[in-house]
């Protein structure tokens, strides 16, 4: 009876071994996006929240968001590009966007930070780009874009990375059970 554990276990954990990724960024997760005026805690205005699995091309389309008309969102594993058709926003304490996490499948956010900005505003008071363990958010509350064409920010973001054994560990234990599981099978034969 031990033979077929020792079997199964090792197996399981070789197959384990082969499977397991690390979930740090963005990349095959789902994020929502939704836009939220003149709050950030208690918007009378929002759009979305929309969905989106993050992969190759454009998450989050110019439209999406009715009177949030104008920005799309390209996520990558570490980065979003926020590009804006708007040509201003109002004025109010949050007038902006918030990314979440909504499955809480992505490590924790630790860091997040400006890596270009054609508008100059975000670059100019980094403020307005702030985070916690699931969300960012991005305020353009009172910025105008006007003579510009579709104003582009690219934001970088830091996930914790959790602690996973490494594939080749598991994979070397799974074996040596599976192993210990054939040798014994001989032993009985």
């Amino acid at each position: 009876m031990k033979m077929k554990t020792y079997l199964k276990t090792g197996i399981m954990l070789a197959f384990l071994a082969i499977s397991a990724a690390a979930n740090a960024g963005y990349l095959g997760n789902s994020v929502e996006a939704r836009a939220s005026f003149p709050t950030l805690l208690l918007p009378t205005t929002t759009g979305g929240p929309v969905t989106s699995v993050v992969g190759a091309g454009i998450e989050f389309t110019n439209g999406q968001f009715g009177a949030f008309f104008g920005p799309s969102f390209d996520f990558a594993d570490t980065t979003i590009t926020i590009t804006h058709a708007q040509t201003s926003h109002s004025s109010g304490s949050f007038n902006g966007y918030t990314f979440f996490d909504v499955f809480s499948a992505i490590d924790a956010i630790i860091a997040v930070t400006i890596l270009s900005d054609s508008t100059g505003f975000f670059s100019g008071d980094p403020s307005r780009v702030f985070f916690d363990a699931d969300n960012v958010f991005v305020n353009f509350a009172s910025l105008s874009f006007s003579g510009q064409t579709n104003p582009t920010v690219v934001l970088g973001v830091q996930f914790a990375r959790t602690q996973i054994p490494e594939p080749a560990t598991l994979a070397l234990l799974g074996l040596g059970l599976a192993g210990l599981g054939f040798g014994r099978r001989k032993l009985a034969s």
